[in-house]
């Protein structure tokens, strides 16, 4: 039986530790990266968008601990880069989606609105100032 439990609690220690480092911000060390990042961003915010907007407190919540994880990403690229007003958007926009996931939890679809509202803000202000079209229609950073 003590065996049981110590196999046991060993395969919880792992998959702990396992889930832990999937969570754990990834470093964006190049523009390529910090292009990838935004392809997921954007992605997962029109879920996210379409989820809160429908109704479904559930599907809106699956994008939220993976928006946290990669803004976490973000705001450490900016920061890095010494970019005072990213890093503050970026910092915003993890605060907005803990208020997009607490009112998730209390099924508050209005409060969810508003704070993904916030969120929309902080990337469109980013983009705004940050980004720019190119030749070919697509996007690089300034």
């Amino acid at each position: 039986m003590k065996r049981v439990l110590s196999i046991a609690s060993v395969l919880f220690a792992f998959v702990f530790a396992v889930s832990l480092a999937a969570q754990a911000p990834a470093k964006i060390g190049s523009e390529a990266d910090y292009a990838a990042t935004m392809k997921e961003v954007g992605s997962l915010a029109g879920g996210l968008t379409k989820a809160i907007k429908g109704g479904d407190a559930a599907e809106a919540g699956k994008a939220v601990p993976r928006l946290e994880v990669l803004f976490k990403s973000v705001h450490a690229y900016w920061s890095d880069k010494k970019v005072a007003d990213a890093t503050t958007a970026a910092a915003t926009a993890i605060t907005s989606l803990g208020a997009v996931s607490k009112a998730l939890a209390a099924n508050d679809m209005a409060a969810a609105e508003t704070a993904r509202g916030n969120l929309a803000a902080q990337c469109m202000g980013c983009h705004k100032e940050h980004r720019e079209k190119t030749p070919e229609g697509g996007w690089k950073m300034k």
